[in-house]
């Protein structure tokens, strides 16, 4: 396996591709999208590990995704047994790596938001797992900002490691701790690309906000004119975020490579 380095401005063109492999695959991609919350939704419901239990199961199903856009790409429809692609198509090895590493996920975040409460008195966290009553709302002010800094110095790392990791568990049969530190080096290679596509993917959800709140202005009393515009803008800007993953990670690595051992050292890189 072999890292490019990629011009910055290949961020915004992974969210060009993305959102036009959405165009491509409308129907099985948004289908694929709306399961993948759903199953997600549904997992929040269990009792006493409900917030927790949706990070463990990510890496697996963002396997799945990652299939379905891939076989868009290649002309394929895919269809929804494919969200299960990581949990059934790699092994059992490949399973246990994903659920490891969705316990490295659920973990990571708990922890960087337990590190956070020390500067708000949980009230991030609250906000984050849906918990804020109206009365921790009036309370947000500075201290939420710092808690904010101070998870994302914890949560950014960890999720750069995290980024690729499930697909290098998968498709390159690496071990979890080497697919971490590959994922991690690979995005860090690209972070001026990765930088200016997480900035294309805000200016979207800015836009999308501007636009509804514009609605609310001109028709402010048209509740369902408001989620006729709202649902389908949402799954769709949702479906192009996790579609848009697959350039990012094809023009990053030379995925047709043969994954590295632990014989042969580090992959080599490439400029």
């Amino acid at each position: 396996m072999q890292v490019h380095r990629v011009p910055a401005g290949w961020g915004f063109r992974w969210i060009r591709e993305g959102l036009g492999l959405v165009r491509r695959g409308l129907l099985p991609l948004t289908m694929l999208t709306l399961a993948y919350l759903f199953v997600l939704m549904v997992l929040t419901l269990i009792p006493i590990i409900g917030p927790a239990a949706p990070l463990v199961v990510v890496p697996s199903l963002s396997v799945g995704l990652m299939v379905a856009v891939r076989e868009t790409d290649q002309g394929a429809n895919p269809t929804l047994i494919t969200l299960l692609a990581g949990l059934r198509n790699y092994g059992g090895a490949a399973r246990n790596r994903l659920l490891m590493l969705g316990l490295v996920n659920a973990a990571t975040t708990l922890v960087a938001l337990a590190a956070a409460a020390s500067a708000d008195d949980g009230t991030l966290m609250k906000l984050a797992t849906g918990a804020a009553e109206s009365s921790d709302l009036e309370q947000v002010g500075s201290e939420v900002l710092w808690a904010s800094a101070i998870f994302l110095a914890l949560y950014l790392p960890a999720q750069m490691g995290l980024w690729f990791a499930p697909l290098f568990v998968s498709w390159h049969r690496m071990g979890i701790g080497q697919s971490l530190f590959f994922s991690f080096f690979t995005v860090w290679r690209n972070r001026s690309a990765f930088s200016v596509f997480l900035f294309g993917w805000f200016c979207l959800a800015l836009l999308a906000s501007l636009l509804l709140q514009t609605i609310k202005t001109l028709a402010p009393d048209t509740p369902v004119l408001i989620s006729i515009v709202l649902t389908p803008l949402s799954l769709i800007l949702m479906t192009g975020l996790y579609a848009s993953y697959w350039p990012g990670y094809r023009d990053s690595v030379n995925h047709d490579a043969r994954p590295p051992s632990t014989a042969n050292g580090i992959a080599g890189i490439e400029s």
